[in-house]
């Protein structure tokens, strides 16, 4: 999403998007607990296994809770723009991207 003043590239903060993600696997972790999924994998794997197959169970379902919230959450919570990236990749130059952040922050 380009800057209307400036015209340089916004992206979505780093941290907005792991809150989500992480919201996303423990509503999922909730939902099954609540739901008792759990006592379907118990008699036939055992209580460790099942467990384990119960836990890894919410991570396609944190992936489709995740699609429905990145589309609604925004309305209610609007995301930090920010020009780019601050990680050790971005600041070694290594990025594909550089000459678009160098002319962003350099206010051409």
């Amino acid at each position: 999403m380009p800057c209307k003043d400036c015209n340089s590239t916004l992206l979505v903060s780093e941290t907005y998007s792991r809150a989500l993600v992480v919201l996303a696997l423990l509503l999922a972790q909730a939902l099954l607990w609540v739901s008792n999924v759990r006592t379907l994998f118990y008699p036939t794997l055992g209580i460790p296994f099942g467990a384990l197959a119960s836990f890894y169970l919410g991570f396609p379902v944190a992936f489709l809770l995740l699609t429905v919230m990145v589309r609604t959450i925004p309305r209610w919570f609007p995301p930090t723009l920010v020009l780019r990236h601050w990680s050790t990749v971005t600041t070694l130059g290594l990025s594909r991207d550089q000459e678009i952040t160098n002319v962003a922050s350099s206010g051409k």
